[in-house]
Parts: structure tokens; sequence; C-alpha cells
């Protein structure tokens, strides 16, 4: 018998330690987002940042810190802390209050995506002979979504023959097709960020209802469903930025995925707990 519970207690230490390793690593990959997009602000605004371009420029960087926020929390209430404490009225408001700015925050950040998405719609052609005469006129040459490079000598060349078009009234330029590639990998940021806040909707459907004892039957099971078709979603969001070459981007998926099967995986111990513990009591 206490081979069998130190087997158990052994299998849940390696359990938490790989948790917690994916949720730290998450909160590495929000340092990389803050590096790439303060390069990429300082390209695209270059006389600085007012109110309201920051979350034109930070919004993966808020996004993720908010989401890694909301994890913890999550975290908190389907494995930490206990259910006779859960149900006092002073944590679950503060859990909920807590929650609710990392929302708003995260719905800020889904609205940055939208505004980086028509940034990279608004093009123009321009009428460059030879992409060399805008080197001294301190252009930059875009790479993909928020990279770009200063045009120079060495790199203005490979642009020979191709018609450039100007990203955004800004001093950036590009062919058509490196500009829709951006276009099409900010739209992937939509698609994923508006399935995440869909995922979370329904957790918070699934905590009320657990909190209530009543997570079980057609609405657990109706949960199932909706969340399977977003978490669908975001795998397909996790290939597509695979096939489009952004590895930073298809990383950070496949840890956020991993982060939320945690989290699923609490609620659903949890709801298994609950259960056993009613047909207890109904015996």
């Amino acid at each position: 018998m206490a081979t069998s519970l130190d087997s158990v207690n052994y299998r849940v230490w390696i359990f938490n330690i790989i948790k917690y390793l994916v949720y730290g690593y998450l909160c590495y990959n929000g340092l990389q987002f803050y590096a790439d997009e303060t390069a990429a602000g300082a390209t695209t605004f270059q006389n600085g940042l007012s109110l309201a371009s920051i979350i034109e420029v930070y919004s993966a960087t808020i996004d993720t810190t908010f989401w890694i926020m909301l994890v913890v929390l999550l975290e908190l209430e389907t494995y930490i802390i206990d259910d006779e404490v859960l149900h006092k009225a002073s944590v679950k408001w503060s859990l909920m209050g807590a929650r609710g700015v990392c929302y708003g925050m995260i719905v800020w950040a889904w609205y940055g995506y939208i505004v980086k998405f028509l940034f990279q719609a608004d093009i123009d052609p321009m009428s460059v002979a030879d992409a060399c005469t805008l080197v001294s006129q301190n252009f930059s040459l875009l790479l993909g979504l928020e990279e770009y490079v200063r045009l120079d000598n060495s790199n203005c060349s490979t642009l020979a023959g191709q018609e450039l078009f100007r990203l955004g009234g800004h001093n950036i330029v590009a062919p058509l097709a490196d500009l829709e590639y951006a276009r099409n990998v900010a739209m992937i940021d939509i698609f994923n960020s508006s399935s995440w806040i869909g995922v979370v909707i329904i957790l918070e459907v699934d905590l009320w209802y657990q909190l209530k004892g009543a997570y079980t039957g057609r609405i657990y099971w109706i949960s199932y469903v909706i969340k399977a078709i977003l978490y669908s979603i975001l795998i397909g969001c996790a290939l597509a930025w695979g096939y489009t070459g952004v590895w930073l981007d298809i990383s950070d998926a496949a840890l956020w995925l991993f982060a939320f099967f945690f989290i699923e995986l609490n609620l659903f111990q949890w709801h298994e707990e609950t259960e056993e513990e009613a047909q207890q009591q109904a015996a």
C-alpha cells in the first residue's frame, strides 16, 4: 500500500514539475514577444509611441502577460485552493475580480490584433524604378509580420524588377507578396485570440456550474463539444503558423495548448471528485 501511495505521489510530483515548467516557459516567450515588438515599434513609430499606439505595438506582449496571470488564477481555483475556501464570498469575488481585469486586458489585446491587421492591410503602390534610391531616405524593408531591416545598398538590389508597396504611410516598403504574407499572419492572430477568448468564456461557465455543484449531465457535454471545436481551431492556427514559418508563434501556441490541457485536467479531476462525493452522500 505504501509503495502504491509513493508511486502516486511521485507521478503527481512529476506532473506538477512539467506543468510549472510549461508555465515558466510561457513567461520566457512573453519576454521574447516584448523584445520583438519593441524592435518593430522602433521602426513603425520612429517619433515615439502615443498612448493609443501602445496596444498596436505591444498587443502580443500584453496578451501573453495577462494570459499568464489568468492561468495562475485558474490554477489556484481549479487545483490549489480547497473548495471550502473557494465558497467564501471574499475569496470568490476577489478571484472573479482579478480574472475580470485579465479578461479586460485580453480583449484589449484582441483589439490590438485587429488594429495590427488593419495596419498591415493599409498598403499603397510606389512608383519607384530603383529601390536603391530610397536608401538615403531612411526606409526599412519588411521581411514578415513585425520584422523589418534597414533598407541599404546590400539588400535594395534584391528588389530589382519588383513592384514596391509602402506600408501604412510609414517608411516601410516590400513587394506585394511579402505584405500579403504579413497580413495573413496578422489574420491568424485574430482567429487565435478570438478562439482563446471563447475558451475562457466556456471555462468561466464551467467554474460557475462546478461551484454550484451543477457541472454535470447535459451542461458538461455541451461544454465539452464547444471546447473541442474551439481547441480544434486553435490547433489549426498553430498549424497555419507552422506553414508560414512563424516559429515563435507556433511554439507559443503549442505551449498554451499544453498549459490549458493542465487546466482542463484540473477541472476534470475536480468534477470527478465532486461527483464521487455526491454519490457517497446519496448512498
